[in-house]
């Protein structure tokens, strides 16, 4: 597998444009062509998304049919010199053009087009993105090709003994589909991860649901994992999309709440843990202005409860200008007018939490009776920049490190941890007793908030046990 960029070299020949495909293992009778993490060029013929098939008793069937007919065709002569059985079923996961241009090839062999419903945008255009982008040769006898089914819920397939699931895991969202193959513990997620490159947040694409949906991927039972971007396929392959879109978000959140524009947002967000992924250049910024605009739309809606007291009170002054008088012979008890309800007054924001030298750091704790917080992060840290994102916006978190603690951040990258700390895993927290410098206890691979507070309240009981905490 390492290997596999120089295995996906790709050419012009004599004979037209050779797209050099050769297909991986997965898992049993499921095999795949690894895409380039790139973008379409004329070099790559377009070559940047993965295209995998599914050997059952009765045929195959391809879940995306990649950039050209070309590229469908070669990959159909592939699939037949291993065996040579139909092409029963193509499966489109999204609805961008390098997904499904090969359809057209498949479609005459006999097969059955699946996709999503924004497919039927292409059947409308008159040009086609990315013939403009790769070359003549290359795109010959490409077309959008209508499909058969444009999926608009959840289908189930039976093929032979196989059954498969597709699935819409954003309901808001007609472009992207996922596919499950329970027997096989395999699921192709398309464009809802990307490895080796950065997701981009395009096509109206919502942030907030695109998380929404990877968390029901993750709840899916699946042991091997087939993106349409990179080569990754464990656990962990989920796990730089969904950091890369849960720090933007909170990132970007924290600069609406500081009332940075969108601009200023876009600069400031940087996220220096992603900037050694593919596109990165190309998309970061722009991700930044899109999920900007749409936290800035969620932030900017308010609950319309002051409009309605409002409303509540003129109502009663309008009720009192214009009631009748009532003869002296009834005398009515005086109405009752109910206070329009208060607003709860929120809890203030608790204050950052300061980062010292641990020099410093340890004659103020040593006076202050704290605890010295060693935190240690290293460059191109998914998880480290999750962690940073927590305890900025965390009061609980912001609160037990304020009262307790005094913290030094340290990048392993870039600079020795102090006291010789050594650590395998970031980000880490060792925590460091002021009078006697020593470690008492180093926590690797800090993942989840909960986990996080239940640490730090840890640390303070051991601080108050030993005497090093007031």
């Amino acid at each position: 597998m390492r290997h596999l960029v120089s295995l996906l070299f790709l050419s012009i020949s004599l004979f037209g444009f050779d797209y050099h495909l050769k297909s991986y293992t997965m898992a049993e009778g499921v095999e795949c062509f690894f895409g380039l993490s790139t973008k379409a060029s004329e070099i790559n013929g377009g070559n940047i998304v993965n295209s995998c098939y599914i050997q059952t008793d009765e045929g195959y069937i391809v879940i995306d049919s990649g950039p050209t007919y070309s590229y469908a065709q070669q990959a159909y002569k592939i699939m037949q010199e291993k065996h040579a059985i139909p092409v029963k079923y193509v499966i489109n996961t999204s609805a961008d053009d390098v997904h499904v241009l090969g359809n057209g090839f498949y479609k005459e062999q006999g097969a059955k087009l699946i996709g999503p419903t924004a497919y039927r945008e292409h059947e409308q255009q008159e040009k086609i993105k990315l013939q403009e982008l790769i070359s003549p040769g290359a795109f010959v006898n490409t077309r959008f090709t209508p499909l058969d089914t444009y999926l608009e819920k959840d289908m189930s397939l039976k093929v032979g003994k196989s059954s498969i699931e597709i699935l819409k895991v954003d309901p808001n969202s007609d472009r992207y589909l996922i596919v499950h193959i329970p027997e096989r513990e395999i699921i192709f997620v398309g464009d809802m991860v990307f490895n080796n490159r950065l997701p981009p947040l395009k096509n109206n694409r919502s942030l907030t649901d695109w998380l929404k949906s990877i968390k029901k991927i993750e709840r899916i039972s699946w042991s091997r994992l087939i993106s349409a971007h990179g080569i990754k396929t464990k656990y962990s392959a989920i796990k730089n999309t969904e950091s890369y879109l849960k720090v933007l978000k909170d990132e970007v959140e924290g600069c609406i709440q500081n009332n940075l524009t969108q601009e200023a947002c876009s600069q400031e967000v940087v996220m220096s843990s992603f900037m050694e992924d593919n596109l990165y250049q190309e998309w970061h910024q722009e991700n930044v202005k899109t999920a900007y605009a749409q936290l800035k739309k969620v932030a900017d809606v308010k609950p319309p409860v002051a409009a309605n007291i409002i409303k509540k009170e003129t109502l009663v002054k309008k009720e009192e200008k214009t009631k009748k008088p009532v003869k002296a012979a009834a005398k009515q008890e005086p109405k009752k007018v109910t206070p329009p309800p208060q607003p709860k007054p929120q809890p203030k924001a608790e204050p950052a939490i300061r980062n010292y030298g641990f020099s410093d750091a340890v004659q103020r704790a040593k006076a202050q009776k704290k605890i010295v917080l060693i935190k240690i992060r290293s460059d191109n840290c998914p998880y480290c920049d999750e962690l940073d994102a927590t305890m900025k916006r965390n009061n609980e978190i912001k609160q037990l490190i304020n009262q307790n603690y005094l913290m030094v951040s340290v990048n392993s990258s870039r600079q020795q941890p102090p006291l010789g700390i050594e650590v395998q895993l970031t980000p880490s927290l060792a925590f460091v007793r002021p009078d006697t410098k020593k470690v008492v206890m180093i926590i690797p691979g800090i993942e989840a908030i909960g986990e996080l507070i239940d640490v730090l309240k840890e640390g303070v009981v051991d601080g108050k046990r030993n005497g090093y905490l007031k």
